[in-house]
């Protein structure tokens, strides 16, 4: 019987392994991929999802994650166990399940969702330059974003601010698209994470999960910068990889929105990471730019910063360095730091619209 178990198990191993090496040469043809995985397969099979979870209140994808996390460690603990009660038939059983379940998932992470790490990057397909980017564009623009978000930041008041209504409003907006048709439509809808107190821990102000297609906004951060990763995470939903190009697609839909609040979200972020960008280039520039910021956008900014604050220790330090080394291993070689890489395509897009 153990001997038939084994083979099995065998058998599913060596049928996930060539899926593996499938899924590693498809890598290698992005526009193989944009036009039969990302643009046809990925919005019809978004469709099951849809139907199975999208309807329930709560986020099935944080229990997924928690049976998988669990199933992993049993599967583990049954290999060591068996072989120090020498048991090695069952230990090895053990060992062989645990390895065609974690093959067995990396091979649904792609054809779920995972593929879209190597489809045509947005820029690309839009024909923004983004190998270079001249000091001179990054100060002209950081400029008009800081003006604007000082602006728009004025007359805002949001104490009354309902987030279920700007979750609902981002949906709609992210559902109107002529700027974007490289996105997916088959399902735009933000969830909670069962336990906003936690992901807070994790670091996380939001989150899509690749298996069940839920995309999750932290709804305890801080309110101004709010629209935006709600705009991020559906973008991610719609079919989009790269960190950069979901904090671009945000910026573009909410930038020019009538609701000021959804607009100011969009300066505030762009002024927020322009900054950044602006800090490792020279940081004189960067105090002289940080000192334009009117009174309102400071406070908000130090009210993210001492939120997260608040929060800071080894889980997020752990949360951070695992996200960190998944997006290494998922094309994007700069880790947590292509969140940054948006500067890029804000700059040189903006100077498009500063010249028109």
């Amino acid at each position: 019987m153990w001997i038939r178990a084994i083979k099995n198990r065998l058998i599913w191993l060596t049928l996930l392994v060539l899926m593996t090496i499938g899924f590693n040469v498809l890598m290698s043809f992005p526009e193989w991929i944009e036009d039969n995985y990302s643009r046809t397969f990925y919005p019809i099979f978004s469709y099951l999802p849809k139907f199975l979870f999208s309807w329930i209140p709560f986020s099935v994808g944080d229990l997924f994650y928690a049976g998988i996390v669990v199933f992993l460690l049993v599967l583990l603990w049954k290999g060591i166990a068996g072989l120090f009660k020498k048991q090695f038939s069952e230990s090895l059983k053990a060992f062989l399940t645990l390895l065609v379940g974690l093959l067995g998932i990396y091979a649904f992470f792609n054809i779920s969702w995972g593929l879209n790490y190597y489809r045509i990057p947005v820029s690309k397909q839009m024909g923004i330059a983004v190998d270079t980017v001249r000091l001179e564009d990054h100060l002209t623009v950081l400029e008009a974003h800081i003006e604007t978000a000082n602006l728009l930041r004025s007359g805002l008041d949001w104490r009354n601010q309902d987030r279920s209504k700007i979750n609902k409003d981002i949906e709609g907006l992210m559902q109107e698209d002529v700027v974007f048709p490289m996105l997916s439509h088959s399902q735009v809808k933000i969830k909670n994470p069962l336990f906003n107190s936690f992901a807070s821990y994790m670091g996380v102000s939001g989150y899509f999960n690749p298996f069940t297609h839920e995309a999750h906004i932290n709804g305890a951060m801080p309110m101004a910068g709010y629209p935006f990763t709600v705009s991020h995470e559906l973008a991610h939903q719609m079919g989009i990889g790269f960190e950069d190009e979901c904090n671009f697609i945000a910026f573009v839909k909410l930038k020019d929105h009538q609701n000021s609040f959804y607009s100011y979200a969009a300066y505030y972020e762009s002024v927020r990471y322009l900054l950044n960008s602006l800090y490792l280039v020279d940081k004189g520039l960067f105090e002289q730019y940080k000192e334009r910021l009117s009174e309102k956008v400071l406070a908000d900014l130090k009210e993210e910063q001492e939120y997260w604050k608040r929060y800071t220790g080894w889980i997020s330090d752990f949360s951070g360095l695992f996200y960190d080394q998944y997006l290494k291993h998922n094309n994007q070689a700069e880790g947590m730091a292509r969140y940054g890489m948006v500067s890029r395509l804000i700059i040189n897009y903006s100077v498009g619209d500063l010249n028109r």
